[in-house]
């Protein structure tokens, strides 16, 4: 079994396929065969082909809870009866890649439906972070190591450290007049600091912050 902690944004681009009795994703960081997700609870249904549960981690993601596991099945039909009372709900899945007219994961597997809390789904992508960035460099996919030679990698020099991510949305809804600032902008501002383009995107995957369209953020 080959398991990839993503998130639903490191679905750009991968391709599902078939491959004997086996649902594969190639996605840029490699195959599996198992997917894992952590994301925020939007909505959870009662279908026939059993319940279906949208999850969101800045980008939208639909999940069918598959029958092989009965146990399974019971945990996400109890986090649906849960879901009409309580909102801010947390979820981790666990399960297979499944095409029909778009990616869904057929969650099968024991302990394939997990109710986390938020502190859970934060610390889920550190890790998934720390993953991808292996992977990456690993496939020789990491930016950092594209077109940089050994004489090259000189240390950088240091950069103040200490932004703090209200900071920075203290700065986009000063700024914000109702369409969103830019996000050029904000980095721009920023610039004395190191690692504001990741901040920003964990502030994404929090849920903090979303993009109305490309290029332009705004504060939840």
């Amino acid at each position: 079994m080959k398991v990839l902690f993503l998130s639903v944004n490191d679905l750009k681009n991968s391709s599902y396929r078939r491959e004997g009795k086996k649902n594969l994703l190639d996605t840029k960081l490699g195959t599996a065969d198992t997917l894992a997700f952590c994301g925020r609870l939007e909505s959870a249904k009662k279908t026939k082909y059993g319940p279906r549960l949208q999850i969101n981690d800045n980008n939208p993601l639909t999940v069918i809870v598959g029958t092989f596991n009965n146990d399974v099945r019971k945990d996400a039909e109890k986090i649906i009866e849960k879901f009409k009372n309580e909102k801010d709900m947390y979820l981790l899945l666990y399960g297979n890649p499944y095409e029909t007219d778009q990616l869904y994961i057929n969650v099968n597997q024991d302990n394939g439906v997990v109710l986390v809390d938020r502190e859970t789904y934060e610390k889920f992508h550190e890790i998934r972070k720390e993953a991808a960035g292996y992977l990456r460099e690993k496939l020789g996919t990491s930016p950092e190591k594209l077109g940089t030679t050994i004489e090259e990698e000189k240390p950088k020099e240091e950069l103040p450290s200490e932004l703090s991510n209200s900071e920075i949305m203290n700065f986009i809804k000063s700024r914000d007049r109702g369409e969103g600032v830019k996000t050029k902008e904000v980095l721009e501002h920023f610039k004395t600091f190191e690692g504001v383009e990741e901040k920003i995107l964990e502030l994404m995957e929090l849920g903090e912050l979303y993009e109305p369209k490309p290029g332009l953020l705004r504060v939840l």
